[in-house]
């Protein structure tokens, strides 16, 4: 991952993806979905309930090398929209989040989770995810950040299914 830097060639971006798909695997079970979607189990080093969730790899020729991708995940109150950076966040932080499909815009206060490394969104993401989104092919984000915004593309044709296979596979609450 040392060399997925801005500005890279698209064969070494290319690598650049499959490589975070083998370190997602390495600790879990995935499987490939519609879209470039993947499911991910992983297993709670803890003994409680896996983490199940649907990622998906940001679009690497549209996005700055810092945002990763896109994670929808089963969380206590269904399901939970969560970017993945690259370059950790302070957890003191409550970055605003803009996400665009379509023409249409959204903004959010996000939550810095996992060490810095994601940002949950709201419950209100969530509804997009279920509604403004599924028959949307990309989504546009940028994360308010110091000294400069991180900003990309996710590819997200596909969604419904994704979700679909996440809501089957999500613990009863």
């Amino acid at each position: 991952m040392l060399n997925c830097a801005s500005g890279v060639s698209p064969e070494q971006r290319q690598r650049c993806d499959e490589e975070a798909f083998r370190q997602v695997e390495a600790g879990s079970q995935s499987t490939q979905l519609e879209g470039g979607w993947r499911l991910v189990k992983s297993r709670n080093p803890d003994g409680g309930a896996d983490a199940i969730s649907a990622m998906h790899v940001a679009n690497s020729a549209k996005s700055d090398a810092r945002l990763a991708g896109l994670s929808l995940q089963c969380g206590r109150d269904g399901i939970e929209i969560v970017l993945i950076v690259l370059e950790p966040l302070s957890r003191s932080t409550r970055p605003a989040v803009v996400l665009m499909t379509g023409g249409k815009r959204a903004e959010f206060e996000a939550s810095v989770i996992q060490g810095g490394a994601a940002l949950l969104l709201p419950a209100d993401a969530s509804k997009l995810a279920t509604g403004d989104w599924q028959g949307a092919t990309e989504l546009s984000v940028e994360i308010a950040t110091k000294p400069t915004a991180i900003r990309g593309a996710v590819p997200i044709a596909g969604l419904p299914t994704a979700l679909g296979y996440l809501s089957q596979n999500c613990p009863a609450r």
